[in-house]
């Protein structure tokens, strides 16, 4: 016995079977979708790079000397964050690939052909 009267999951009417159009909208891939951070927020992702490069800097060249306690992180909105969170993924993966390169320009690694 069918007690779901025609509808869908959703509670919704759907006698034909039908995907929903949203559904079967082109979904955007990777190098597709842009995140943007305004100007002021990328002047302060490179004070705290700088910042951050100093204190590594400072671990291991300088090891007798103290650390200095990690700063309040800034107070993000939602959005901000993931943007934020994606930025700091594609330079550490931009990173790695300058390395890589650079260990192929030296000589390093073999180019697998």
């Amino acid at each position: 016995m069918n007690n779901d009267n025609g509808n869908n999951a959703n509670g919704v009417r759907n006698q034909n079977h039908e995907i929903p159009r949203h559904l079967l909208q082109h979904v955007p891939r990777p190098r597709e979708v842009r995140f943007m951070l305004t100007d002021r927020q990328l002047e302060l992702m490179y004070v705290v790079w700088a910042a951050t490069r100093g204190r590594v800097h400072q671990q291991v060249y300088r090891p007798e000397l103290p650390i200095p306690p990690y700063p309040l992180p800034p107070v993000w909105p939602d959005d901000v964050w993931a943007m934020v969170i994606l930025w700091v993924a594609r330079e550490h993966w931009m990173f790695k690939l300058e390395m890589s390169e650079l260990e192929y320009i030296l000589g390093l690694r073999v180019r697998a052909r």
